[in-house]
Formats: C-alpha cells, sequence, structure tokens
C-alpha cells in the first residue's frame, strides 16, 4: 500500500508539471522573444521561484544532501558561500543585462553577448557552441539525478528514468518554450520547499527530537556534528572562498541568466532577487 501511494503520487505530480508546462502555451505569441524570453513580461515572482529551481533542484535534492549525509553540518559552509557569491551577483549583473539585452533587442545570451550593431557571429556561434556542450552535460546531470530518485523509490532502471524525464521536458518546452520552463520551475519550487520541510519534521520527529538527533550522529562520528572539522578540505579559508566564487559563476549559466532577461522591468529585479534569496535561506 505504501508503494502504491508513492507510486499515485509520483504520477500525480508527474502529471501536474506537464499540464502546467503545456497550459502556459495558452499564453504565448507565436514570435521568436516570446519563445526564447517569454517578450519579456515574466512576473517577478515567477522569475525568481523558477530561478531557484533551475539553480539548484537536483543538486540540492540529490547532490548537496548526499554530501551533508556523508559530511555533517560543515557542508552548510559550502551553502553560505554560494550563496554571497550568488547574491553578488544579482546586484552587479541581472539588472545591466535586463536592460542592454532590450536596448540590443538580445534574446539570448550568445545574441546579448554579440552586442548590437556590431553583431559577431563568431562570438555567438563559439557561445552556442559553448551552450551546448556545457548545458548538455548539465541537462544530463539533472536527468541523471531524477533518475536516481526513481531508483531509490521505485527500483526502477536509470535509463527508465532518463527517458521518462526527457519525454515530459521535450514535451512542454516546445508547447510554451521559456514561459513554459519558468511556470514549471515556479511550481517545483513551491513542492521542494513543502517536501523538505515535510521531510525535516518527520525526521527530526523520528529521532526524538533536536537533541537526541544530535547525540545520535554524535555517536556515529563526532565529525558529523563539528561545524569545522579537521578534515576539511583544503582548510576552512579556501574552502568557502572557493564556493564563493562558485556561486560568482551563476554568470556563466545561461540557463539561469535568461531568466533575467524575462522579467517584466528592470525594476522588479530586487523584488526577484529577495524572493530568491528568501527561498534560498530557508531550502
Amino acid at each position: 500500500m505504501n508503494q502504491l501511494t508513492i507510486a499515485i503520487c509520483f504520477i500525480v505530480f508527474l502529471l501536474l508539471f506537464t499540464g502546467v508546462g503545456i497550459s502556459s502555451a495558452t499564453q504565448k505569441s507565436n514570435t521568436t522573444q516570446d519563445y526564447l524570453v517569454a517578450s519579456r513580461n515574466v512576473n517577478p515572482w515567477l522569475m525568481a521561484l523558477s530561478s531557484f529551481a533551475t539553480a539548484h533542484s537536483g543538486f540540492m535534492f540529490i547532490g548537496l544532501i548526499g554530501w551533508t549525509y556523508t559530511s555533517g553540518i560543515s557542508a552548510s559552509w559550502l551553502m553560505l558561500g554560494w550563496f554571497l557569491g550568488d547574491y553578488v551577483t544579482w546586484f552587479f549583473v541581472h539588472n545591466r543585462l535586463r536592460q542592454v539585452s532590450e536596448d540590443d533587442d538580445a534574446e539570448t545570451v550568445g545574441g546579448f553577448l554579440a552586442g548590437k550593431g556590431q553583431k559577431s557571429r563568431a562570438i555567438a556561434a563559439l557561445s552556442a557552441l559553448i551552450t551546448i556542450v556545457f548545458l548538455g552535460t548539465y541537462a544530463a546531470g539533472q536527468l541523471v539525478a531524477g533518475s536516481k530518485a526513481l531508483n531509490a523509490i521505485f527500483d526502477w532502471d536509470y535509463s527508465v528514468g532518463i527517458v521518462l524525464g526527457a519525454v515530459v521536458v521535450v514535451a512542454y518546452c516546445f508547447s510554451g518554450g521559456i514561459r513554459a520552463s519558468i511556470w514549471t520551475d515556479a511550481v517545483q519550487s513551491i513542492l521542494m520547499m513543502i517536501s523538505m520541510a515535510v521531510l525535516l519534521v518527520v525526521a527530526v520527529m523520528s529521532c526524538g527530537g533536536i537533541s537526541q538527533l544530535w547525540s545520535q550522529l554524535q555517536s556515529i562520528d563526532p565529525i558529523l556534528v563539528d561545524p569545522m572539522p579537521p578534515n576539511l578540505k583544503f582548510g576552512f579559508t579556501l574552502f568557502a572562498i572557493s564556493w564563493f566564487v562558485a556561486g560568482v559563476g551563476v554568470v556563466g549559466q545561461p540557463h539561469i541568466m535568461i531568466r533575467a532577461m524575462s522579467i517584466d522591468s528592470v525594476k522588479h529585479i530586487g523584488m526577484a532577487r529577495n524572493i530568491y534569496a528568501f527561498c534560498y535561506v530557508i531550502f
């Protein structure tokens, strides 16, 4: 019965995401600008939630949680460094990107880099090639993350989860373009926040409370509850700096930056940044 309940929930949410993505097509215009940047009229709430889910979904649910499981609470320094670097980037890059991309009528990050009036096909072609190579690898990693979750829950072969995820993504992206991706990401963000809160409460209660959780972890390995363990790679300072730089590296992720280009107004970047930061800190 428990397995059946999980299967039903999985199917319901799969249909929800697919339905949200396909329904976004009702709001689309048959223009290239609408497909690529949603006519630059995305609500700041949707933009912020979408950026959050796009930047952190598979990484947080699979990568970060797995690493925290093995290393303990010192994993929090990773997120602190990454968050600070990411937040600084929002201040210095996103506003300018939104404004200049509109002024130059750029609809992709490659188009933005090529510039207006002096369009360099070489720059545009190189940025497109880099995007295909590295985002192709990134997309593969996201599909693997999802398939790992399905393997753990249903014992499915990895290939099944990968193919299923690819089919769903292709279906809603072809139907609604970037707007479909943003809408489904926003729903995903809300689901991420709720599910993680439920998981936290259930996990702590099953241990008998926070103090019991702490003592049980300490009995397994004292390093798990040590915020600055001696085995922290490269030492604390370099560890924190490296993840700060990783946060700044958001400027090299076109699937995130395109969302800044899609927001309805430069004036709303600050609001979107604060919503994004709130979700980040809570998660």
